[in-house]
């Protein structure tokens, strides 16, 4: 035989060593192959099960309002930065002034003039033109005395038509003085056209200071209402412009989420449902929302609706256009049969699952209800109590051996949502 020697003496030692080892391997070969691959398995249980909607949104508050000069100035003082909060009428930017406050001090003298002026006309012009109307009143009276006894004296014969002539001139000469005098005393009075110009000019001046005023005042930028400073772009030094945005607000009230969510999930979403959402950068601090709006038409280009969420109460770490992701339930029953979704596998329509039935990997066909990315809803094809196997690798017909994943999946009902995109 082969395994002797020429000698005829028995096999050598490491001979028989490696038949041995072939011999031991070839045994455990077998034993593995018919005790079959060691696969996970879950048990199927009864327990709650919801169906959530995830979506992606943005914090947004509900008004922005952009500051900006009305003046072209130079920036002379800026006293906050990206974050800061702020309250109403808090002074924020300070521009250079120095040529507007030059500018009001002159409209404030012209201002003074005109007073000055007004008031000489009511109690100095006006008693002077009161006392001239007086004396020429009486002036008058005389010479239009004087004309008559003299046109008496004419027609007598003791005078001739020179003389009545030269106290006829007199007579028209003060009677014309009479008038001119009634006329200034006229228009010195508080109706008069002397003292309505006068007054005109005061009011003139008086505008001109308001607007110097107003002017002066554009040159301090206030907070409209309590906000928060989200964007700065302008620094100590810059020339303000009229229209060119140097601090955006975002003023202090109700918080929103705003998000897309797929066309597809408007079956599962309406108004008025509660949503618990978290910061991407917080994950842990949760807080309520609510959907507040659906848009009404369909963005073509994203196929998504645009969907907002008020927040009640804000946590302290949300920020503006912060990404937070929001949950909805929209379907949940307390008891029902549900397996991992890892479990379940699909061919076309149809839906089964592996199980291990004399030790082989076996298809069962279920029907299936509520989903989510971790828990699938059984409804029929399988019982409290069934085993079916998790690993994606394992195929139909082949040698297993089930072993619980207990510590690797979730045996009872889970939350897990779908997502909303």
């Amino acid at each position: 035989m082969a395994w002797w020697n020429k000698t005829g003496s028995s096999p050598s030692r490491g001979v028989l060593l490696t038949v041995i080892t072939i011999f031991i391997a070839v045994v455990s070969a077998a034993i593995f192959w018919w005790r079959g691959t060691v696969v996970d398995v879950v048990t199927v249980t009864a327990g709650p099960l919801q169906n959530s909607l995830v979506f992606s949104s943005r914090v947004a508050s509900v008004a922005r309002t952009d500051l900006a000069s009305t003046l072209t100035l130079r920036v002379e003082k800026v006293w906050v930065r990206e974050g800061d909060n702020v309250k109403t009428g808090q002074l924020l930017i300070a521009l250079d002034d120095d040529d507007l406050r030059a500018q009001l001090q002159q409209a404030q003298a012209a201002l003074g003039t005109a007073d000055a002026r007004l008031k000489s006309q009511f109690e100095l012009l006006g008693t002077v033109a009161t006392q001239g109307l007086a004396q020429s009143r009486v002036n008058m009276e005389y010479a239009l005395s004087d004309l008559a006894r003299n046109q008496s004296l004419h027609a007598k014969g003791f005078i001739g038509d020179a003389k009545l002539q030269d106290v006829a001139r007199a007579a028209t000469s003060a009677r014309a003085a009479y008038q001119q005098a009634a006329a200034q005393a006229t228009a010195n009075t508080r109706g008069g056209a002397e003292a309505q110009a006068t007054q005109a000019r005061v009011r003139e001046a008086q505008g001109a200071v308001q607007v110097a005023r107003a002017r002066l005042e554009q040159t301090s930028i206030a907070a409209p209402a309590d906000g928060r400073v989200i964007a700065r772009s302008v620094e100590v030094g810059d020339v303000a412009q009229p229209g060119k945005k140097l601090l955006t607000l975002a003023i202090t009230g109700e918080t929103r989420l705003i998000a897309q969510i797929d066309e597809k999930n408007l079956r599962f979403v309406r108004e008025g449902m509660r949503a618990v959402a978290s910061a991407d950068a917080f994950p842990d601090i949760k807080f309520d929302a609510e959907l507040i709006y659906l848009a009404p038409s369909v963005d073509v280009t994203r196929g998504t609706v645009e969907a907002r969420l008020r927040v009640s109460k804000p946590p302290a770490i949300l920020r503006d256009d912060m990404t937070v992701s929001a949950e909805v339930v929209v379907a949940q029953k307390q008891n029902t049969l549900s397996i991992p979704a890892s479990a379940l596998r699909e061919t076309g329509e149809r839906k089964y699952v592996l199980m291990v039935r004399s030790g082989s990997a076996q298809e069962q066909d279920v029907k299936i209800g509520l989903q989510s990315l971790q828990r699938v809803e059984i409804i029929s094809g399988l019982s409290a109590g069934d085993e079916v196997i998790v690993d994606a690798k394992t195929r139909a017909g082949q040698r297993v051996r089930g072993v619980p994943a207990s510590t690797k999946v979730r045996a009872k009902g889970g939350d897990m949502p779908i997502p909303g995109q």
